[in-house]
């Protein structure tokens, strides 16, 4: 039987031609992956082979066509080697394979162009065959990783079944037989031709195998990573179809934060679940995803299930997924922050406040204290140098007035300390459950002679039951304060009406009222406000700085309570206190 060897060689060729473009396309998809490019110079040598093999029918090139043919089929069955090896993330024996190579070129070599031995050719490119797929063999078997297990393992099957075939006819040479020529009919040519096409496919085959073994892993892990990351995310993400914007996979954060089930999720819009407060809103949302493919940190507001209010920070992109293209979105609940960035706005605004009330403060020290001051002084001056010449009645009259200045200083002093302290944390608040009665009596009995001056009354109206729940020395300050300010606007004959009464809500409401020459409108809105123009002076031109009211407003607000007045211009005015009568404040 005499086989056409060219006819052969075109053969694989082709064959090996179909494998290149299949590892080219390989190799195109999949860039990532270091070994189909190995595998694509594999079938580009191989072919080269083929192409040797051809030109062998030139008899002044045959020589030249037998080193180039078996050393180029020997360099791709390396080349399919260090493709396996570095798929598998191993730079394999490059140091060794390229020793042997050039050994074997070089012997090649000799008995091709020196001493033509083709017994001796075969030896050597058979065992050089068999010791390569040997260990390809071996170091497949070595650095297999499960995700590709089964096809690794078919390719160490065939590069044993290839070596154990080369050794065979390495031993077979050893016997004595002889070498049939290359188109000899022999049963080892026709093995040798039957061999080489067999596992040029099953190796093509197992490779594509591998690389298919290990895409399908990866997908899975990462199929498994994004829905560990998915289910477990700390912020809410939905998937959403781009087409009809309907619901198609939700995590378990968005469950919570929603307060939705899945089955009232999926299927749905974002706007069949009114999530969206604005449908103006989102619809310019999802037209600049569909234009730019992505959004990121839309802040806005989402209303969940029982309309609760969720303040949201939204970024989107849009993936392919299942060959249908979907919008992701991840929602971070920025309540907390939210709340965080009022609590340092209000602290930066009470802050911002109470500069500008110690400003405040310091403007009404330095009017205030300068008058009484300068009156105190003035009268002194006016003894010191003219007190012998002066009547003995001027004289009273004098000593009067500083003492009413003096008097007029002490309130003032007293209220600013008081005001200092409380600013500044000093002040020990410690309430107490007291008589209301023992304490009313108490602090008013230190203006019975100022009030008997001006002939006015003092009413009480307060129940010996009644109980109020309070820092002793704030509330005798401020029933001072509250009742001077009282005599001070009140003329001559007039009345001072306290009263008391405690309220179903468990707290006492303490009032002072006056026949006095009342407030306008103006000056009412205006009381309890630092800086504001309040101080008047007295029926008798007795002196004021508004400063007492201010200290009434920081104790009151100490207790939690509340303080108001009610008044018409000429009609009198009463002031309302509400502190507890009991519990803690």
């Amino acid at each position: 039987m005499n086989i056409d060897i060219y006819t052969f060689a075109v053969a694989l060729g082709i064959i090996y031609i179909i494998q290149l473009t299949i590892f080219v396309i390989q190799y195109y998809y999949h860039k990532n992956y270091q070994g189909p490019g190995w595998w694509v110079l594999w079938n580009l040598t191989a072919i080269l082979g083929f192409a040797f093999m051809l030109s062998r029918q030139i008899q002044s090139f045959e020589r030249v066509a037998i080193l180039g043919q078996n050393s180029t089929l020997i360099v791709s069955t390396i080349f399919l080697y260090f493709g396996i090896m570095r798929f598998l993330g191993h730079k394999g024996r490059m140091r060794l394979l390229i020793s042997v190579f050039i050994v074997f070129v070089a012997y090649l070599s000799y008995y091709t162009f020196l001493d033509d031995n083709i017994h001796l050719r075969s030896i050597a490119i058979w065992l050089i065959s068999s010791f390569i797929t040997i260990i390809s063999a071996y170091d497949l078997y070595k650095y297999k990783s499960k995700s590709v297990a089964i096809s690794a393992n078919i390719c160490i099957l065939i590069f044993l079944g290839h070596g154990l075939f080369s050794a065979s006819k390495v031993i077979f040479l050893l016997s004595g037989q002889n070498i049939p020529t290359l188109t000899a009919g022999s049963m080892l040519n026709i093995s040798s031709y039957i061999e080489m096409l067999v596992i040029s496919i099953f190796w093509t085959f197992s490779l594509i195998m591998m690389v298919d073994q290990r895409l399908t892993s990866e997908m899975k892990i990462a199929k498994d990573h994004f829905e560990v990351i998915f289910d477990t995310s700390p912020d809410a993400i939905i998937i959403t179809s781009l087409s009809d914007g309907s619901i198609t996979s939700i995590n378990d954060k968005f469950y919570e934060l929603s307060g939705y089930t899945k089955d009232e999720l999926i299927g749905k819009t974002t706007l069949d679940l009114n999530l969206w407060m604005n449908s103006e809103e989102r619809s310019e949302y999802v037209s600049h995803v569909h234009k730019h493919g992505y959004y990121f940190d839309y802040e806005t507001v989402f209303q969940v299930k029982n309309h609760k209010l969720i303040p949201s920070l939204m970024s989107s992109k849009v993936i392919s997924l299942n060959e249908k293209l979907q919008m992701v979105s991840i929602i971070r609940d920025i309540s907390s922050q939210k709340k965080r960035e009022m609590e340092i706005l209000e602290a930066n605004l009470k802050l911002q406040t109470t500069i500008s009330e110690k400003d405040k403060f310091f403007s009404i020290i330095a009017h205030d204290l300068r008058n009484p001051f300068s009156t105190f002084l003035g009268l002194t001056e006016v003894i010191a140098d003219e007190s012998n010449d002066l009547p003995l009645k001027e004289v009273v009259q004098y000593t009067a007035q500083m003492r009413d200045s003096a008097r007029n200083l002490f309130g003032l002093l007293e209220n600013l300390l008081e005001w200092s302290m409380l600013k500044q944390g000093l002040s020990r608040f410690l309430p107490v459950q007291k008589e209301l009665i023992h304490e009313i009596k108490e602090c008013s009995a230190s203006y019975s002679e100022t009030a008997a001056k001006k002939q006015i009354a003092l009413i009480y109206q307060i129940p010996e039951s009644t109980m109020v729940y309070a820092d002793p020395n704030m509330l005798r300050s401020l029933i001072r304060n509250l009742l001077s300010n009282a005599i001070k606007f009140t003329p001559v004959g007039g009345f001072v009406t306290i009263s008391a009464e405690t309220l179903e809500d468990n707290s006492c409401v303490i009032s002072i009222k006056d026949t006095g020459i009342g407030l306008s409108e103006d000056l009412l809105s205006q009381l309890f406000k630092i800086g504001s123009k309040t101080a008047r002076t007295g029926t008798n031109g007795e002196g004021s700085s508004g400063l007492g009211l201010l200290l009434c407003k920081e104790f009151v607000t100490k207790h939690n309570g509340e303080i108001w007045a009610e008044s018409r211009e000429g009609e009198g005015c009463v002031f309302y206190v509400k502190l507890p009568s009991s519990g803690k404040v």
